[in-house]
């Protein structure tokens, strides 16, 4: 099918409906979809999706092993994980740990100055892991956390891993000078 043909489906359109966001369904190859959106359901959930419209129509839709699901993830979506990943605790173990492992990889003697830390490779595995496992990873966990996502794009100009070096180490001269330095302290409120 071609991709005019999968268009007049109307998959994406009663998807979008269905989920409350844009879907988008882009020709792969011969017999293949792909189905994005960024945010909102997890794929797990997206596929219950394609599965209820795919019953009402009656299975006229390309079937499920012909689909791959795409989530795409926005650098709001990563601040907002981290955020809350960072009000967490147990997060910083979690760094430390993940740091551990990838200092003693083989891989981690080519490691060039200037490049990721260990902690932050660690920070953005943990930020997928939970990005992964919830749905709208965009929305705040804590109304408190907004001014801190809000602050974090800002100041990472809404890239991931600027990002990680902010939150993983916010003296590294990564903000702008003569900014504030933005710090997660437990139990403020993030004024």
């Amino acid at each position: 099918m071609s991709d005019r043909g999968i268009r007049e489906f109307g998959l994406d359109r009663e998807l979008t409906l269905v989920a409350g966001l844009e879907v988008r369904l882009v020709v792969d190859g011969i017999a293949s979809w792909g189905i994005e959106w960024d945010d909102g359901p997890t794929v797990d959930r997206m596929r219950g999706y394609v599965a209820a419209v795919r019953t009402r129509r009656r299975r006229a839709a390309p079937p499920d092993h012909r689909l791959d699901y795409r989530r795409r993830q926005s650098p709001r979506a990563w601040a907002a994980r981290a955020i809350a990943l960072m009000r967490d605790g147990s997060s910083a173990r979690a760094i430390a740990v993940g740091a551990a492992r990838r200092r003693n990889h083989p891989a981690a003697q080519g490691w060039c100055a200037g490049a990721l830390t260990p902690e932050d490779h660690a920070l953005l595995d943990l930020v997928q892991r939970s990005y992964e496992a919830v749905a709208n990873p965009e929305r705040v966990d804590r109304p408190e956390d907004e001014a801190l996502i809000a602050r974090l794009l800002v100041e990472g100009n809404a890239s991931r891993e600027a990002m990680c070096r902010i939150l993983n180490d916010p003296d590294s001269g990564q903000l702008t000078p003569g900014r504030p330095v933005l710090r997660l302290v437990p139990g403020d409120p993030g004024h």
